[in-house]
């Protein structure tokens, strides 16, 4: 299996449909623990896909599962790095699991 890092934009496009086709699988099973392990792996494909154009340093998102918002400090990769308010730890979560 290639890196994700090394598939084009069609070929990541069509890992993250079987992933999605994986995880509901998994969700109509119960298959909770490979549900987030295959939710994982979707966020990560995604976040090759998407890049971190879209994303701006200093700018608040939603991060996917959390209910804080979450300001970015900056990239490394395909992962943003920051804070959730009142918090001074720096924490990084793939660009995929950014929401607008």
């Amino acid at each position: 299996m290639r890196l994700l890092s090394q598939m084009t934009l069609a070929e990541l496009q069509e890992e993250m449909e079987r992933l999605r086709k994986l995880m509901e699988e998994s969700k109509q099973s119960g298959n909770h623990t490979q549900y987030q392990i295959l939710e994982q792996k979707f966020f990560m494909a995604k976040s090759y896909f998407i890049g971190t154009e879209p994303f701006f340093v200093g700018k608040t998102y939603r991060l996917h599962g959390f209910d804080l918002p979450f300001t970015i400090d900056y990239f490394n990769g395909v992962f943003a790095w920051g804070r959730f308010p009142g918090s001074d730890e720096a924490v990084g979560y793939p660009v995929g699991m950014l929401e607008e």
